[in-house]
């Protein structure tokens, strides 16, 4: 058959699909982003708060800043209520209460970030440095037994004097 074009069906496809994969996003934040398992893991080992600082961190790297000062002014908001629960709460309620929020916040962000964060690694993005969430760890709980020991010492003052 003269004239007809011949078509292989073993060829490659001739469109060049520039490393993309199922649709992924072109364009990925400028800066890197923490996963929802690091802020889980970081409100789980620091407190609420060490998760909620890297959880408004995403939205700002996101470009969200209403979305991270609101997360900010309720993060705050809980923590203290959860300082004020373990403060009246029987001995053993702590560990599973803190088991709960770490969990929670993993939960919270991958429902609030966990399809963004996706597609930032999918699109080559970077992931923030596990070394990194454990010095915000660790400094959140310095600056929580700061905080803690000043109004210890407050309210000793207080009665004492």
């Amino acid at each position: 058959m003269a004239g007809e074009p011949t078509i292989n069906p073993y060829a490659p496809p001739a469109s060049d699909v520039g490393g993309a994969v199922g649709g992924a996003p072109a364009a990925t934040f400028l800066r890197p982003m923490f996963s929802p398992r690091q802020i889980g893991w970081a409100a789980f080992f620091g407190s609420l708060f060490s998760g909620i600082l890297l959880l408004q961190a995403n939205f700002r790297t996101m470009g969200r800043p209403a979305a991270a000062n609101k997360t900010v002014a309720l993060g705050v908001l809980a923590s203290i209520g959860l300082i004020a629960l373990l403060s009246v709460a029987p001995r053993g309620v702590s560990t599973p209460l803190n088991v709960a929020t770490g969990w929670a916040i993993y939960k919270i962000a991958v429902s609030l970030q966990g399809d963004a964060f996706f597609k930032h690694g999918i699109a080559g993005g970077a992931r923030h440095s596990n070394w990194l969430v454990f010095g915000i760890i660790i400094a959140t709980l310095a600056g929580l037994l700061v905080v803690f020991f000043s109004v210890a010492a407050a309210v000793g003052r207080a009665a004492g004097g």
